[in-house]
């Protein structure tokens, strides 16, 4: 079972960083920022890293009052998509999510098959009974915390962008 993990991992990472690579040579991912994005950038990071900071404690005292309530890949993964979604909300609101180049209708498309792919394999696991196994939320959990942060970041960027959208008619 750990070596299917193992390769289920890999692959997932092969295919991310293709389709990161694709988006690259596509020029829908241009990361080009002026001075403004770049501090509010840094910013974002440095609150991402708290919130994962603390996340990872919460986990750890969790892990040692209540229990093994997950397994520790998926628990570090809950704590890594913590981060991420703040770092990504902090530069969504301080318009510091998209470079000057960039498309903003194709990285909203790009999020929501992130988001479908996502949820779908998650979906599956659920059915195949993978997402808790012996009582503790598995590995099988993990498309679906990464589709439900893809769903909060995509959810908030398109309010975001709808009412700079408003603001500018």
């Amino acid at each position: 079972m750990n070596l299917e993990y193992a390769m289920g991992l890999v692959f997932g990472l092969a295919v991310g960083l293709g389709v990161v690579a694709l988006l690259f040579k596509k020029k829908v991912l241009d990361m080009t920022f002026d001075e403004r994005q770049e501090l509010a950038r840094g910013k974002a990071y440095k609150y991402g890293f708290q919130a994962m900071g603390v996340s990872v404690i919460l986990y750890g005292i969790l892990d040692v009052t209540v229990g093994e309530w997950c397994d520790t890949l998926t628990g570090n993964l809950i704590c890594f998509c913590i981060g991420l979604t703040v770092f990504a909300v902090t530069c969504i609101l301080n318009d510091a999510y998209l470079s000057l180049k960039e498309q903003p209708r194709k990285v909203m498309t790009l999020c929501f098959l992130v988001a479908l792919m996502n949820l779908a394999i998650g979906w599956a696991n659920a059915a195949h009974g993978t997402v808790v196994v012996d009582g503790k939320l598995s590995t099988g959990a993990v498309n679906l915390i990464v589709g439900v942060m893809s769903l909060v970041i995509l959810a908030v960027y398109i309010i975001n962008y709808a009412l700079r959208e408003r603001e500018t008619e």
